[in-house]
């Protein structure tokens, strides 16, 4: 059986409706890679997350809309656009219960703000005006994901998935990002102007953040290198349960 891999969706409103939503090529690199994507609505509870860490062997935490600033401890200081917080509540459940189970997670761009918050990091609210002379991180509204180099550590675990290829374009759709790392994070890979652009954890193996858009370019090298080393974590017979 191909690794199962549990894939969280956005939240949002349509009209009257609540509705779930997700870009397909999540599942289209997963499958690709060799896992099975299982899709899961943000609903919190320890039923819940007892039951999906039966099912699965890894987690993706997708992108998605800005974490409300109060669940690393500040106040809304800039122009943000926010995720539901249900949405974060799960996304942050789900997370802790995947690393305490040992499943393999990859967590993606507000995955891995999802993923430092969850660990007691802090954020960015805002790049442009919290950290003027960044390089242009998100493009305007309905222009493809801007364009930059990353350079990613070549001792880190992500170097190891990714072989040779330590520096190379990315897509990037995102103006927060991590301020304050949080307990236990190292960095894995960063962007010229010294941004934090992965994250992972030392004391558990299976489990790497990123704040660029490797779907957005699933047909890059890098691309499914990174997917094909989250499924083989997923499927090591340790990930398991």
């Amino acid at each position: 059986m191909k690794p199962r891999i549990a894939i969280t969706l956005e939240m949002g409103v349509k009209g009257e409706k609540r509705v779930n939503y997700l870009d397909l090529a999540y599942s289209q690199c997963v499958l690709e890679a060799g896992g099975m994507p299982l899709f899961f609505p943000p609903l919190p509870s320890p039923e819940f997350f007892e039951q999906a860490l039966r099912l699965i062997d890894g987690l993706v935490l997708t992108g998605g809309a800005d974490i409300h600033p109060s669940f690393y401890g500040e106040e809304i200081t800039a122009r943000i656009s926010l995720s539901p917080d249900q949405r974060t509540e799960f996304d942050l459940q789900f997370f802790h219960a995947a690393l305490k189970a040992g499943k393999a997670i990859v967590a993606i761009c507000h995955g891995m703000q999802v993923m430092n918050v969850a660990l007691g990091g802090s954020l960015y609210q805002d790049l442009d005006t919290q950290r003027p002379g960044s390089l242009p991180h998100r493009p305007k509204e309905g222009d493809p994901p801007s364009m930059h180099r990353v350079q990613v550590e070549s001792k880190s675990r992500l170097a190891k998935i990714l072989g040779e290829l330590l520096e190379f374009e990315v897509g990037s759709t995102h103006h927060q990002a991590v301020k304050v790392l949080g307990k236990g994070l190292i960095v894995n890979a960063s962007s010229p102007d010294g941004l934090i652009e992965g994250i992972e954890l030392p004391d558990s193996p299976k489990v790497i953040g990123i704040q660029w858009h490797p779907e957005k370019d699933r047909t890059s090298e890098a691309s499914k290198r990174l997917f094909r080393g989250f499924v083989d974590f997923a499927a090591s017979r340790a990930s398991r349960t």
